[in-house]
């Protein structure tokens, strides 16, 4: 209830409206990823022409960027589409391993209260006829068997028993070594997770044991993804996006495969690589992934939607990313997750200044702040605070960024994460600006402090890049002396 305080809440009238023909078959087509597309148009053997030129439709549609979606042709007979939607379904369903997981799970509890029936059995022996060390859910369906073959064995069963039993033999080896690989991953985790220091000998030591597991096709698929997302991370934090592209591009092969495929996945991909073109500068491929990642929710979709904003507001999208915020404000009255709304928050912050709308950001940022200050200082403080005084600097409003900035010691926070390679000194720069705009210092001492500040941002080119785009926002109110900032720093 606490949020009607701080978001425009926007009444649409309904009105009845004819849906137009075949937009069940339009929407549904409208959901498929390019991903997708690529493996359907790789494995299907239609022997109708008809139902491959629909096909082609859907992949034109879908993976042309920029370009108006070609309207299906309504005398083809209804029959084909629905032929056409159930078979793309099914397809897709075989290859799913979020939908092979939830099938594990419900076996699994119905194997643990006794209520498994033989129909049940049946596709457990038919699964376990298919099923392969690198299956992406291997680990679970083995100890889904464990949990059988105990069932089995207290009723006697024993022509089940001893082909079950012969599958866990046969597989013992590979199993262990897959939860021991899971383990060692574990431990990788906590230390890139919690971005403890590594060595030098250690980073690259870490680098190479995920690498050779991502890479290793005799692996499961579920302990590779594993690795690649821990790789996602390590190159997150190190700012080190080069590697994180390579890597990407050896993922993306693999997406067009079963080997990772399901929706829940491939939105991740498409997040993660969102994040990377953005961090590259490279806008119009992250605007692209930013969609896609956005196409389907699911529980990451605002995580996904503050990434994409992120994107437009660099390419001045303004309208757009204000619209796609506002929109998604339902979104948000749905989760708990604290990351996810104070980074909604700061880019709605973000998008009300993009869009000229001063007042409504230094409102919505103060009465946020006010409420949430707890948790904004648990979780994301640097990127709330940064967005919060850039607000309070576009209003002219120098002596609260001031205040603010001693009343939570807001510079020497900072300064506390200079070792850590996302280090940028933001707040330090908008204090020395509203100190020189209150009087407080004068126009050498202002110029000096910032280069000071940013010079040894400057060998970088991703950290370079960013103090460069800070200075040429602070040049909108001091031209001049940002102008001569930028001659110190690349003289």
């Amino acid at each position: 209830m606490v949020w009607t305080r701080f978001f425009y809440i926007f009444k649409v009238s309904k009105i009845p409206k004819m849906r137009p023909k075949l937009s069940i078959f339009t929407d549904f087509a409208n959901t498929l990823f390019p991903h997708e597309l690529e493996y359907l148009m790789a494995v299907q053997e239609f022997s109708k022409p008809l139902n491959l030129r629909i096909l082609k439709q859907i992949f034109y549609n879908n993976t042309s960027s920029g370009k108006q979606r070609k309207p299906f042709d309504e005398n083809i007979d209804k029959r084909t589409y629905s032929y056409l939607k159930k078979w793309i379904t099914e397809t897709l369903l075989k290859i799913d391993v979020d939908y092979f997981f939830d099938w594990l799970i419900e076996t699994e509890k119905k194997i643990l209260t006794d209520v498994i029936v033989p129909s049940d059995e049946a596709v457990i022996l038919s699964n376990m006829n298919k099923m392969q060390p690198t299956n992406y859910n291997y680990i679970r369906f083995y100890e889904l068997l464990q949990y059988y073959r105990d069932y089995l064995m207290v009723r006697n069963r024993t022509k089940y028993n001893k082909v079950v039993t012969d599958f866990l033999e046969v597989h013992h080896y590979q199993y262990l070594k897959l939860k021991n690989l899971n383990i060692e991953l574990d431990n990788v985790t906590a230390r890139i997770v919690k971005r403890i220091e590594f060595l030098p000998e250690e980073k690259e030591s870490i680098e190479n044991f995920l690498w050779e597991i991502f890479f290793d096709e005799t692996l499961d698929g579920y302990t590779r993804y594993r690795a690649v997302v821990r790789l996602t991370i390590h190159y997150y934090n190190n700012r080190e996006f080069d590697k994180q592209f390579v890597v990407y591009q050896h993922l993306d092969d693999f997406f067009k495969t079963p080997v990772f495929y399901s929706k829940r996945i491939l939105s991740n991909y498409y997040a993660n690589r969102t994040m990377m073109h953005s961090k590259l500068n490279e806008l119009e491929e992250a605007e692209k992934y930013g969609y896609l990642s956005i196409q389907n929710k699911n529980s990451d979709y605002l995580f996904y939607l503050i990434n994409l904003c992120g994107v437009l507001l660099k390419q001045e999208k303004n309208r757009e990313a204000l619209e796609l915020m506002r929109n998604s404000i339902p979104e948000l009255k749905n989760t708990n997750n604290n990351y996810y709304k104070i980074g909604f928050a700061s880019f709605y912050i973000l998008t009300f200044i993009a869009n000229k709308q001063i007042e409504e950001a230094v409102y919505y940022a103060s009465q946020y702040f006010t409420a949430y200050r707890k948790e904004i200082f648990e979780h994301r403080w640097h990127l709330y605070c940064t967005t919060y005084l850039f607000a309070l600097i576009n209003a002219e409003k120098y002596g609260r960024v001031i205040s603010i900035c001693k009343r939570y010691n807001l510079l020497l926070k900072e300064k506390q994460r200079v070792d850590r390679p996302d280090y940028l000194p933001i707040i330090e720069n908008y204090y020395y600006l509203s100190e020189y705009m209150e009087g407080k210092i004068d126009r050498d001492k202002l110029v000096s402090s910032i280069v000071k500040s940013v010079k040894p941002m400057m060998n970088n080119n991703y950290r370079s890049r960013r103090m460069l785009n800070m200075i040429d926002k602070l040049g909108k109110f001091l031209y001049d002396e940002m102008k001569e900032v930028k001659r110190n720093l690349l003289k």
